[in-house]
């Protein structure tokens, strides 16, 4: 498996997750992590599986995430795949998809974007990685 470097910019959040955006990169876009399991840093050996999704987000002029939706893959649409999730108040689950919204934040466009969901060892989903190339391959919605 190809590793990425972690995105190097951390910027907290109003809410228990927190979310970290690379700086910029001409080849790569920016890379986003956001980590919905609270209060830890999140290793490579907690994570037991990644799985691919499409994610729908909206960035600010500044290139921060605003807001955020995918769809939940149907093994992880159970209780427990997303305990750390559904423990916010601005996240909102209208099966199967997932909506969050970035306090302090509003986006001018909705993009496409790669995304990897993150699941320890439990099954429970403690992260998603996105990639936007601005200009790219993000499609308007």
């Amino acid at each position: 498996m190809l590793q990425r470097p972690r995105p190097k910019e951390v910027r907290l959040s109003y809410m228990p997750f927190k979310i970290e955006r690379s700086e910029f990169d001409p080849e790569d876009g920016f890379l986003y992590y956001v980590s919905f399991k609270p209060h830890l840093q999140i290793s490579t050996d907690e994570i037991k599986t990644r799985m691919p999704v499409e994610a729908a987000i909206s960035v600010s002029e500044t290139g921060e995430l605003a807001d955020l939706t995918f769809e939940l893959p149907k093994p992880c649409r159970n209780e427990m795949a997303m305990q750390f999730i559904r423990n916010d108040t601005m996240v909102d689950y209208i099966e199967p998809r997932v909506l969050i919204a970035v306090p302090g934040f509003s986006g001018d466009a909705v993009l496409n974007a790669p995304a990897k969901l993150d699941l320890d060892l439990a099954g429970r989903i403690i992260g998603m990685e996105i990639q936007w190339q601005p200009g790219g391959s993000g499609i308007p919605n």
